[in-house]
């Protein structure tokens, strides 16, 4: 079918030329050469041409968005044209210019759509103004460009104009061990947001749109809708009119941040830390209420990750199971055998296999590596984790925690942990989502994690069981969902736009790639 696309446009020229021969009193009917003579090469209109025009193109235009290669895969498999028809480019063009042309507020290059190149090429092939390009060529560099803008600003508007687990987790080169050797390179992952992103499903849904005119409905429903983006949006139109680039730039960032579509806090009850800020804020919609607090997050060789969980309870005294990557690069390297190091810090050493307590001055490097041994520091007031962590499901051994160092939530730089989130508050935040929370129910919290009871039950309770257990865990109704996030300019419990610094350094990869569009 391709092969004999646009064959009635030449048909079409034909009749014109006839019908004007009748109407001029000719005097002998026209064959065909005479028509050859009236037809000019560059009206002709070849699909053969039009695909090798947009091969040529596919062939000058690198994959700057994760969107263009959904362009090239789509031409390369040879399906049909999505904005050439048989009457020429298809009107649903105007419909995407009109959107194309009022991208000037979504925080990216004017030249990121070809506007003005889309614009200034239908105008010269409606008006048939050939000059070094034929029909042929500027119908299918139309072709392409359309295809290319138009999945770019679908992709974008819907899932974030970068592809938010692709960059995040191509940012820090995980070291090796001492004494490893590596043939390429391993990346941390850092997030694991449960993002929506774009399929192969959604872009054919998308093509469909302009061959059934229904492009404009589509367009208009896949805008964000969020509140936040829209807030953000609106601070860099602000912006950008006051002429304050820094603000600008912070709010053109966190847009691209509003677009990628994962769950956000929303309702209910719901812990969110921000990273970039260094606070936690607890939130109880169902009693209006909510609370924040100081945290300490990973340090800049430990960042902590990104990510969206649920804390079903709350563990009293914990042990601290040592990671075995904190055991390799840094217990092994500098501890080995050091009986006062294993002392001063209440280390344990159990075997896996018989479960027997040994003592961890007796192992050897090789022992530590093996994993054949899982080094523990015991309970208690000394312990790493404090008397408190909230443990939640997720792929990096990451919990909020209680901690031995209360002096370093005065610091402003609180970007000390190995990844973990230090709470300055924990009995607090334990004790908020609680739903009855009576004070013998607190006093009993706080005896078991060796603080005396303030009200007059508690102490009564602790003089009448002195040997009773003390509680191990707190739990809760329905689990409590919790967020690790990371924003650079995010509305303060008031409502205003508060910026931090970019600790991570997350917002200078994403304005360059940004500025790749």
């Amino acid at each position: 079918m391709r092969r004999v696309f646009f064959l009635i446009t030449s048909f079409s020229l034909l009749l014109f030329i006839w019908a004007c021969g009748r109407r001029s009193g000719a005097s002998r009917m026209l064959d065909i050469d005479d028509l050859k003579q009236w037809i000019k090469p560059e009206y002709v209109i070849n699909a053969s041409a039009i695909n090798k025009e947009v091969q040529k193109q596919i062939g000058k235009t690198p994959n700057n968005m994760y969107a263009d290669a959904y362009s090239k895969k789509y031409y390369n498999k040879s399906n049909p044209f999505v904005w050439a028809t048989r009457m020429g480019i298809s009107p649903e063009a105007d419909t995407l210019l009109n959107y194309l042309s009022q991208t000037g507020d979504l925080g990216l290059s004017h030249n990121a759509f070809y506007a003005d190149t889309i614009g200034r090429l239908l105008q010269q092939l409606r008006k048939h103004e050939f000059t070094e390009a034929n029909a042929n060529q500027l119908t299918g560099r139309l072709e392409y460009l359309l295809t290319r803008a138009y999945l770019r600003y679908a992709c974008g508007q819907r899932f974030g104009y970068l592809h938010p687990r692709h960059l995040m987790n191509n940012l820090l080169v995980d070291a090796p061990e001492p004494g490893e050797t590596r043939t390429s390179v391993i990346y941390r992952q850092i997030y694991d947001q449960q993002s929506e992103e774009v399929s192969d499903s959604f872009i054919h849904h998308a093509l469909e749109q302009v061959r059934h005119h229904r492009l404009s409905a589509f367009l208009a429903e896949i805008q964000p809708t969020d509140t936040l983006f829209r807030r953000m949006q609106s601070e860099y139109i602000r912006a950008k009119q006051l002429g304050d680039t820094t603000r600008t730039r912070l709010a053109r960032i966190n847009m691209e941040r509003a677009r990628w579509r994962y769950p956000h806090p929303t309702g209910g009850r719901y812990i969110w830390v921000n990273l970039a800020s260094q606070e936690l804020t607890a939130v109880d919609t169902q009693r209006d209420t909510m609370t924040t607090m100081r945290v300490c997050c990973g340090n800049a060789s430990h960042k902590t990750p990104l990510l969206h969980s649920a804390i079903k309870h709350v563990e009293l005294n914990p042990y601290w199971v040592i990671p075995q990557t904190i055991v390799r690069k840094e217990i092994v390297p500098r501890h080995v055998g050091d009986s006062a190091y294993y002392a001063r810090n209440n280390y344990h050493a159990i075997n896996k296999e018989t479960k027997q307590v040994v003592n961890p001055r007796w192992l050897s490097a090789a022992d530590l590596r093996s994993g054949r041994y899982t080094l523990r520091q015991e309970r208690g007031a000394g312990n790493s984790l404090g008397r408190i962590i909230f443990r939640f499901p997720n792929n990096f051994s990451v919990y909020l925690h209680d901690t031995n160092n209360k002096g370093a939530f005065q610091r402003s730089d609180r970007a000390i942990s190995h990844g973990c989130v230090r709470v300055e508050r924990p009995l607090d935040l334990a004790l908020f989502f609680v739903d009855d929370p009576t004070p013998l129910y607190v006093d009993r919290i706080r005896m078991a994690i060796g603080q005396q009871p303030l009200s007059e039950q508690g102490k009564a309770y602790q003089e009448n069981h002195p040997d009773e257990k003390p509680m191990k865990t707190i739990g809760y109704s329905s689990p409590i969902p919790v967020w690790l996030d990371y924003w650079t300019l995010y509305p303060s419990p008031h409502g205003t736009l508060q910026s931090f610094s970019d600790k991570y350094g997350y917002d200078k990869e994403l304005e360059k790639e940004l500025n790749r569009i």
